[in-house]
C-alpha cells in the first residue's frame, strides 16, 4: 500500500488494483457506459448518487480502490459543484485521464439534459393548463421545505461547533439578509480571511507543509477559468447563450454537496434582479430538476431553454457544470498532494462557510413564493417533518406526493395568489 498508483490513463495495473482484488482497469467506453446509466436512473439527491457510486465501482466492479473513493469524495465534498457529479468526474478522471473525465462528464449529464430539454417544450405549450398549475401549486412548498433541509444539512457538517465559522456565516447571512443578493467580494473576502484565521499548523510539521498524498497527475491547468466567474454578469433582454454561460458558470462556482443549497441565490438574480422569470417559472424549474434523474442543478437546462431554446439550454448546461471539470481536471492533482496544507484548507473552510451564510440568507425570497395559503403551509410543514423524521424517503418521493397533493386541492381552492 505504501507504492504509488498507477498513472491516470494507463493500461497497466498498479499497486491500486492489487487492493481492489487485481480487477482489471475499465475501458473509457465501458465507464462513460455506466455513468450515461446511473444519469437516466440516478434518483435520490447527492448522497443516493454517491453511495451508488460506492457499490458500483468499488465493491462491486471494483473499478476504482477505496482510497481512490474516498479521496474523490473529500475532492467533491471541499470543491464547488454537485457532490455527485463532481465525484463521477473525478472517477473517469482518475482512471483515464482529462479524457476519461470529459467523457463521464458527457455521459452523466446526457440523458438528464434530454429529458429536461423535452420537459422546456411541453412546458412552453401547456403552461397555462390548471392541471400543469395544479402540479407545481403542490411540489413548490415541497421544494421549500428540501432547500431547508438541504441548507440544514450543509451548515451541520461546515459550520459544526467552530465559534470562527460561526462568525463568518453569522457576517455573512446578515450582510445577504440586509443587500438579498450575493457578493463575490464576500467569498473572497472570506477566502483570504479563512486562510489566516483558520489556518491551523500541524503537529510536528513546518507550517504551510503538508505530506504529498501521491504524485501528482499532469492535467492542463486553465488558471484563468476561475476569475471568469468574478467578471460581472449583465445580461440584456435578447440574451444570448454566451451570456447564458457566463452567468450560470457563476453560478456553478457556489454550488457545495447538493445542488438545491443554490437555489435561494439562484432566485435572487433571475426573478428578482434580472427579472428573467417570474416567480412561478423559477419555483417550476427548481421542480423539474427535482423529479429529474442525475444532479439537480440540471434545472439551469430548464432555464436555458426557457429563455432561448435548445442553444440556451446546451450552455445554461455547459456553464452549470464546467466548474466541476475544470476543478477537477486542474485541482485534483494539486489536491491530492498538498491536501491538508493549512493555507490551502484555511482559504477553502473561509468560502464554504461564507457560503453557507449567503445561502441561508436568502432561502426566504424562495418560500414567498411559493407558500401563499394555509394549504401550502401544511404541504411544506408535511413535507419537512417528513425529510428530518424519514431520512430515507427520497426527495422525488416527496415531490411527487407534493404534486398529486395539488392536483387534489387545486380545483377546489382556485388559489388566486398563484396567478400573480
Amino acid at each position: 500500500m505504501n507504492e504509488p498508483p498507477a498513472p491516470v490513463g494507463s493500461d497497466t495495473g498498479g499497486s491500486e488494483w492489487d487492493l481492489v482484488g487485481g480487477a482489471a482497469p475499465p475501458t473509457l467506453g465501458r465507464l462513460a457506459l455506466y455513468f450515461l446509466r446511473l444519469g437516466a436512473t440516478g434518483f435520490g439527491g447527492p448522497v443516493a448518487l454517491a453511495n451508488s457510486m460506492r457499490r458500483d465501482l468499488v465493491e462491486e466492479r471494483r473499478w476504482i480502490s477505496e482510497p481512490e473513493y474516498e479521496d474523490g469524495l473529500a475532492i467533491a465534498a471541499a470543491c464547488p459543484g454537485p457532490l455527485a457529479y463532481q465525484l463521477a468526474v473525478y472517477c473517469g478522471y482518475i482512471r483515464n485521464g482529462i479524457v476519461g473525465g470529459l467523457a463521464v462528464a458527457v455521459a452523466f449529464a446526457f440523458v438528464p439534459f434530454l429529458l429536461v430539454v423535452s420537459a422546456g417544450w411541453a412546458y412552453t405549450r401547456w403552461s397555462d393548463s390548471w392541471q400543469l398549475r395544479a402540479l407545481f401549486y403542490g411540489v413548490g412548498p415541497v421544494v421549500v421545505a428540501l432547500i431547508v433541509k438541504a441548507c440544514w444539512n450543509l451548515g451541520k457538517k461546515t459550520l459544526r461547533r467552530d465559534r470562527l465559522a460561526w462568525v463568518f456565516f453569522l457576517v455573512a447571512f446578515g450582510v445577504t439578509v440586509v443587500i438579498q443578493k450575493e457578493l463575490v467580494a464576500l467569498f473572497v473576502v472570506a477566502g483570504i480571511l479563512g486562510a489566516l484565521v483558520f489556518a491551523k499548523p500541524a503537529i510536528g510539521s513546518p507550517p504551510d507543509s503538508a505530506p504529498p498524498r501521491t504524485p501528482p497527475v499532469s492535467p492542463s491547468s486553465l488558471p484563468g477559468a476561475s476569475l471568469l466567474a468574478l467578471a460581472p454578469v449583465s445580461i440584456p433582454v435578447a440574451m444570448v447563450p454566451m451570456k447564458l454561460f457566463l452567468f450560470f458558470f457563476k453560478t456553478g462556482l457556489l454550488v457545495f454537496g447538493s445542488g438545491l443549497v443554490i437555489v435561494p441565490f439562484l432566485k435572487t438574480y433571475l426573478v428578482d434582479q434580472y427579472h428573467w422569470l417570474d416567480h412561478r417559472q423559477f419555483l417550476d424549474a427548481v421542480a423539474i430538476g427535482m423529479i429529474s434523474p442525475g444532479p439537480v442543478v440540471i434545472s439551469a437546462t430548464f432555464v436555458g431553454y426557457l429563455l432561448a431554446g435548445v442553444s440556451g439550454a446546451a450552455a445554461a448546461s455547459v456553464g452549470i457544470f464546467a466548474p466541476s471539470v475544470i476543478f477537477t481536471v486542474a485541482l485534483t492533482p494539486l489536491f491530492l498532494r498538498y491536501r491538508g496544507a493549512r493555507r490551502l484548507d484555511g482559504f477553502v473552510r473561509g468560502v464554504t462557510v461564507a457560503v453557507v451564510g449567503v445561502l441561508a440568507g436568502t432561502t426566504g425570497l424562495v418560500a414567498e413564493s411559493a407558500i401563499g395559503d394555509a394549504m401550502t403551509i401544511g404541504i411544506g410543514i408535511a413535507a419537512l417533518t417528513t425529510a428530518f423524521a424519514w431520512k430515507k424517503v427520497p426527495d422525488p418521493v416527496l415531490v411527487f406526493l407534493g404534486a398529486a397533493a395539488g392536483l387534489l386541492v387545486y380545483p377546489i381552492l382556485r388559489p388566486d395568489w398563484l396567478l400573480k
